[in-house]
């Protein structure tokens, strides 16, 4: 998948970031990092006042304030639309087609992460969520353009 080795994907990932007025809300008192990890690929994004001011896809050597990880797989779960964000974030297992034996019923895991300040990521409850949305619809619309890949 690599969605951010291309850096056209990245900026138009940003752009659209920038315009969606829910994120702006919810980080207008957000002076910090978010890096984002899927598989090996990586993209941290520097975000000040509600607009994201900068970014690489190279670890930054200003750390991140947090970090959202999750494996591919995970996050084309939520790309297709098979799986929602809540699914993917919240601990609990919610899909059994993999274990219809329900052997792994109660199980407390989650399929992407959160790590670094938690603090200032549960703060931010709203615009990550608004972030995950908007990288599903930047992927889609890439996909879409190059025929569903």
């Amino acid at each position: 998948m690599s969605i951010f080795a291309d850096t056209a994907t990245c900026k138009k990932f940003i752009q659209e970031l920038n315009e969606n007025p829910e994120f702006s809300i919810q980080t207008e008192a957000f002076d910090g990092s978010i890096q984002l990890e899927i598989g090996d690929s990586l993209l941290w994004l520097k975000i000040y006042r509600g607009s994201v001011i900068d970014f690489t896809t190279e670890p930054s050597v200003f750390g991140y304030t947090f970090k959202i990880i999750g494996s591919e797989k995970s996050w084309e779960y939520l790309f297709s639309g098979e799986r929602r964000w809540a699914d993917l974030t919240f601990p609990g297992k919610r899909d059994f087609s993999d274990d219809p034996e329900l052997s792994r019923l109660g199980e407390m895991t989650s399929e992407i992460s959160i790590q670094g300040n938690l603090l200032e990521a549960g703060r931010l409850t709203e615009a990550v969520f608004e972030l995950a949305y908007t990288m599903r619809k930047v992927v889609s619309i890439q996909q879409s353009a190059k025929g569903g890949e």
